[in-house]
């Protein structure tokens, strides 16, 4: 139960925390994303399929050039497993993970076990990230 609540508080976090970056945004970005997301449609990081997102490995505050660059993006999810939040962000939405496509890759060949010990490591290479 208590799981249950945190998990739809993070959602829910993430959701805002994407409302507000619109203004940011560049007007193509709707475009860019939906066209990304078509292209890849499962989490690159456990393969689901549901509340997918597409993530800025280099966010776009710290390097607006790349903000429309798909070799920038990766799809990642808030499902379970919240991909987005612990892979690309390293469990924090203050800082982000500038290895997440060698790491989504290992977390999607990795059992459950393994999954934890990379998710740690992750926390431990997280870059601060001043305007989120």
């Amino acid at each position: 139960m208590v799981l249950n609540l945190k998990h739809k508080i993070r959602v829910l976090v993430s959701k805002i925390r994407e409302k507000k970056k619109e203004k940011r945004r560049s007007s193509d970005w709707p475009e860019v994303r939906d066209k990304f997301l078509s292209l890849n449609p499962k989490c690159a990081s456990c393969g689901g399929i549901e509340k997918l997102q597409v993530h800025h490995i280099v966010p776009f505050h710290v390097n607006e050039t790349l903000e429309l660059d798909e070799k920038n993006l990766i799809t990642l999810c808030m499902g379970k497993d919240e991909c987005h939040l612990s892979i690309g962000h390293g469990d924090s939405w203050r800082h982000y993970n500038p290895h997440v496509k060698e790491d989504a890759k290992k977390y999607l060949d990795s059992d459950r076990h393994h999954r934890s010990f990379l998710i740690q490591e992750v926390k431990q290479r997280r870059i601060h990230s001043s305007k989120e």
